[in-house]
């Protein structure tokens, strides 16, 4: 008698126990998830193993596709080892590299545009240098800004001719004014309204440039739970950009305003 009274208190200790990791795996009460440094989850971004291949939907109709691919940069630096052997070396990271590219056309209109991107990290994770890129039919935008060399340079080529021109960060500080330079007063005037205004252009890190906040969440993806890292920060201190990252890094779903969606191919059902 008394032995099985034993094993119906392990059988309810361990039914006990069980159901308790389970609600602190995936119950209700981890809906909206713990805080995560930011931090964390952007080097797990720039260190994942995989490449992430989204796609692009507006209004939940698909419009392109672009590749997410990030990389680590090492370097070796000597180090003295104890006693009198030789030196030795070890491997440190010398910087991160983003990589970004795809395509997208609304339905409404006709020519594809293709973009690509290119940005370099610091080990600290401020941005170096981007170089960007849009063509679009005969056109073709082009974007190359060093952080040390306090520049930006933007190409244009298209029907009307050509374009180039080298601004300092000193006049960036000010969009209105090179907006209604280029676009008249107008523009100027809606580019204030949307928000834009007067700030500084610093080489600010990757986790601090829009106030990024992160937390562990439990996602759906079909029918089973998934953990994963919910990062969101709001463009122009009102849009909300969306981001959920896998527990490696690898991006899973993307939510920009105007009903805008990147979502990873591997993951229809997210």
């Amino acid at each position: 008698m008394i032995s099985r009274l034993i094993l119906v208190l392990l059988a309810a200790f361990w039914l006990t126990m069980n159901f308790l990791l389970w609600r602190a795996e995936y119950g209700r009460d981890r809906s909206l998830g713990s805080p995560v440094p930011a931090a964390v989850v952007c080097k797990k971004i720039l260190t994942a193993p995989d490449t992430s291949s989204l796609t692009i939907q507006h209004h939940g109709k698909r419009v392109g596709f672009c590749q997410w691919v990030t990389s680590v940069g090492e370097a070796m630096s000597r180090i003295k080892e104890e006693g009198n052997e030789p030196e030795g070396m070890i491997e440190q990271v010398a910087g991160y590299r983003i990589q970004v590219e795809g395509n997208f056309a609304w339905p409404e209109t006709g020519p594809r545009a293709r973009f690509e991107a290119n940005l370099k990290l610091s080990p600290k994770r401020r941005w170096q240098e981007l170089h960007g890129r849009i063509n679009l039919g005969s056109a073709r935008w082009e974007v190359h800004t060093v952080a040390a060399e306090q520049t930006l340079r933007l190409k244009a080529d298209d029907t009307d001719g050509q374009f180039e021109r080298v601004f300092t960060f000193e006049e960036l500080q000010n969009p209105e004014r090179l907006l209604q330079e280029f676009a008249g007063p107008f523009a100027a005037g809606v580019l204030q309204g949307l928000g834009f205004g007067g700030g500084r252009l610093e080489a600010a890190g990757l986790e601090s440039a829009l106030n990024w906040q992160a937390r562990e969440v439990v996602a759906r993806i079909g029918h089973a739970p998934v953990r994963a890292y919910r990062m969101e920060a709001r463009l122009l201190d009102h849009y909300p950009l969306v981001v959920f990252v896998s527990r490696v890094g690898e991006i899973l779903r993307v939510e920009l305003p105007e009903d805008l969606v990147l979502i990873n191919d591997q993951l229809a059902n997210f």
